[in-house]
């Protein structure tokens, strides 16, 4: 692989799947991007709150390498083929080292939300967008609220967030902080904020911590630097 090569970022396309309509996104990352480094990508380009653990599989069954928070009890012993996630890198270890085209992405463990990441070939038209740091180029369909239930519970969510006759109306638009008016939109994804969020936590501090060090500190402090 020549240099020039080398420095062009790798074109993504995450899945999530069993959903009752379309959610993905299409994002450009650098090359030499960490698996914690990531997670939090995906966080962000996806509209989850890094409220749960997660783990990179290259495949669902009897995978080869496993990235995630590691050793979380410490009474538990991690397994001979699972890494804290800051020591696993995307190209290197699941990509060139397994020759994969696609992984899986599994996020918080009782909802069970699964994403497919899929390599795919980046055009000359996606890298005028690349400025070395993570972009979201093309995005569809919103991502079920944190702690909704799992897929079940999300089926539920849509069949009552806009229904006014379903009597779980209220609740489930009091918990989104909602009014009652608004129509709660399924597709509709704000492609620059999460650029602007992309690029600011590309920046910021969180952006080269190791894993144990995000388990311990969390993003409290970067959102609510954010949020300022």
């Amino acid at each position: 692989m020549n240099n020039s090569k080398s420095l062009l970022p790798l074109k993504l396309n995450i899945q999530l799947e069993n959903m009752p309509h379309g959610v993905f996104r299409q994002i450009l990352v650098p090359n030499n991007i960490n698996m914690m480094q990531l997670h939090a990508v995906i966080q962000i380009a996806m509209g989850w709150t890094f409220s749960h653990l997660f783990q990179f599989m290259d495949r669902k069954n009897n995978p080869h390498i496993i990235a995630g928070f590691g050793e979380i009890d410490p009474y538990e012993d991690m397994l001979p083929n699972e890494f804290e996630a800051h020591q696993i890198q995307l190209r290197i270890d699941y990509l060139e080292g397994l020759g994969r085209k696609s992984l899986w992405y599994w996020y918080d463990f009782g909802d069970d939300w699964w994403h497919k990441i899929t390599v795919l070939k980046a055009t000359k038209k996606d890298l005028q967008h690349y400025s070395g740091l993570p972009v979201c180029l093309d995005a569809f369909g919103k991502c079920p609220p944190e702690d909704v239930g799992g897929t079940w519970g999300y089926e539920e969510f849509c069949r009552t967030i806009n229904n006014r006759k379903d009597p779980e109306y209220r609740s489930f638009r009091e918990w989104q902080g909602m009014d009652f008016k608004t129509t709660y939109d399924f597709e509709k994804v704000d492609i620059p904020s999460i650029n602007l969020i992309l690029e600011k936590y590309f920046y910021a501090r969180e952006w080269k911590r190791n894993t144990k060090k995000s388990l311990k500190e969390g993003w409290i402090e970067f959102f609510e630097q954010w949020d300022k």
